[in-house]
């Protein structure tokens, strides 16, 4: 492990099965798609994987089904160098599955059927972070897990102060009180939207979305905003960070690399707005490529993005 930032994950695990499609099929229709791929996903094991390749040690905390998705999934952590000593199995209870369509511009449409991730406990949660050694240098947490195990990995970091970086997605009705004591908030804008009820579709309105998330409870907030880059809002920070200009080829897994990448950075010392350049080059490469796992991006392709 040497010197590399230990980051815990708590959150999903799937197997994807991602095809491409002209555009989305209307209701009712019968709409020819461009091939199959199976393998790995979830917003918990795409940004696992993520630090791994960006130079950070991931211990992953969620749960699968003791099927053959489980056992590929676990395998394929492991063959990524994460750590899965924290991965519960539910027996009965099939592996997390997400159904992913991509159009031909790029953009994805999500199904989730979402298995033995509902199944994971807070206590499970909390067991398996205290089993950590060394203890992380900061935790991160998304909504595809119950509420119980987002307040669980909060409740962690705050104790031990150990940065937090909630990422808000995918859109849950999950109260403030689960995430108010995080370090940091990261919807996109959909889910931001989702929250606060009412439409970022200006400047204007992404700033009053940034200071409404923060009146939740969270210290900053990070809303992010695909190939326009984020909004940072926190002590004495209120900046836009511009996003980079790549060829969209396949957005699945872009927020995933973002919120990975921005927590890296965090644990390694970076400041705020630091950490969000790096996200937002993480978040870049990603879209270039197709799929999620496999487009989860390494240290060496996020630099030669910035430097350019």
């Amino acid at each position: 492990m040497s010197d590399e930032p230990v980051i815990a994950v708590v959150g999903s695990v799937n197997m994807d099965l991602s095809v491409r499609t002209p555009r989305v099929p209307s209701r009712g229709e019968n709409l020819l798609a461009r091939g199959l791929s199976v393998g790995l996903g979830g917003k918990g094991a795409n940004p696992a994987v993520a630090i791994s390749r960006m130079g950070g040690y991931a211990s992953f905390v969620g749960c699968v089904g003791a099927d053959g998705f489980g056992l590929q999934a676990q395998e394929a952590l492991e063959s990524e160098d994460v750590d899965i000593s924290g991965l519960c199995v539910a027996p009965g209870v099939p592996t997390g599955v997400a159904l992913i369509m991509v159009d031909d511009e790029g953009q994805n449409t999500i199904l989730v059927a979402i298995g033995a991730n509902q199944m994971l406990r807070a206590t499970e949660v909390e067991a398996a972070l205290l089993r950590l050694d060394p203890q992380p240098d900061a935790v991160m947490v998304n909504f595809e897990v119950p509420e119980t195990c987002v307040a669980a990995a909060v409740a962690y970091g705050e104790q031990r102060d150990i940065r937090t970086v909630v990422d808000a997605g995918p859109p849950r009705g999950y109260p403030p009180s689960c995430f108010a004591r995080a370090s940091v908030l990261s919807p996109n804008r959909e889910e931001a939207e989702h929250m606060l009820g009412f439409c970022l579709c200006d400047p204007k309105a992404i700033e009053r979305a940034a200071h409404a998330l923060q009146d939740l409870g969270p210290r900053s907030v990070v809303l992010k905003l695909g190939g326009d880059g984020a909004y940072v809002l926190s002590e004495g920070i209120a900046e836009f960070v511009p996003g980079y200009r790549v060829e969209v080829v396949d957005t699945t897994g872009a927020g995933d690399a973002f919120t990975a990448a921005l927590t890296l950075g965090l644990a390694r010392g970076d400041d705020l707005v630091a950490a969000t350049r790096f996200a937002c080059a993480a978040g870049a490469v990603t879209v270039t490529r197709v799929g999620a796992l496999d487009a989860m991006p390494d240290a060496r392709e996020i630099a030669t993005l910035m430097n350019e």
